[in-house]
Order: structure tokens, then sequence, then C-alpha cells
């Protein structure tokens, strides 16, 4: 992670408490992505990574990238075009998305890619839902 303090740190964290509702009551996967390693994501997340919790894989992921802590090799081009497609053209995408879990399994999933700005910042939300 990022250093405290950091303006983007300081959104993400911003972020975390806004969506915490989202987060906590949703029966979805969560993650928001501004950039590595700027990103949060809620428990059930997480939990279906096979992590005991958001902050744990938020600290295995801070060790590499997003993409390569939890994104699976067949999914490894699909999800940045879309999170760009999000971020340039403004547009919501559904795309299948297969995940890495924690105990070397996979999860294969759907994933909804909705783009949004804070303080001229643009962010993706992801919802998961496994398939």
């Amino acid at each position: 992670m990022a250093a405290a303090g950091h303006p983007h740190e300081e959104l993400i964290k911003h972020v975390r408490e806004d969506f915490a509702e989202i987060f906590s009551e949703s029966p979805q996967g969560i993650s928001i992505y501004l950039d590595d390693p700027h990103w949060t994501c809620n428990d059930r997340l997480a939990k279906m990574l096979g992590y005991t919790s958001a902050d744990e894989l938020l600290k295995v992921a801070a060790k590499s990238s997003f993409l390569e802590a939890a994104v699976a090799e067949d999914s490894l081009k699909r999800v940045p075009e879309t999170y760009l497609k999000a971020v340039q053209d403004k547009v919501a995408s559904t795309i299948p998305v297969t995940w890495k879990k924690k105990d070397g399994g996979s999860l294969k999933t759907q994933v909804i890619f909705v783009p949004f700005s804070v303080h001229g910042n643009i962010m993706v939300l992801h919802f998961v839902t496994p398939t």
C-alpha cells in the first residue's frame, strides 16, 4: 500500500467509508479500483477468494499488483481492457472474470465494471457474482 497521507490513499479511504453500507450489505463481492496500489474491496470478495478479510487480501496484493494477486491467467487481458473502456469511454460493462483463490484454485464470476468520478479521479466499481 502507498504511504499514509498520499492523496490517492486518502481518497480510497474516504471512498471506502462512503461505500461502507453497500460493502457490508451487498450479497456481491465488491472492489473499487483507482490504480495500483489504490484500491479496496469488501470482505465478501476477499472471502470468495479464500481470505479471512479484505485487509488480508489488500496486504497480499500490495506485494505485487491487483492483477497479479487476484486475476487468473485467462482473464489477464480482458480485465484491464474493460477497465480502460470504463475509464476512457465512461461505459459500464459486464464480463466473465476468473479469479485466483488463496489456495491456488480459481473462481469463475461475472463482473460488472461501473465508472464513477470522485474529486476528478475516475475509479471503477466492480460487482462480482460467482457463476
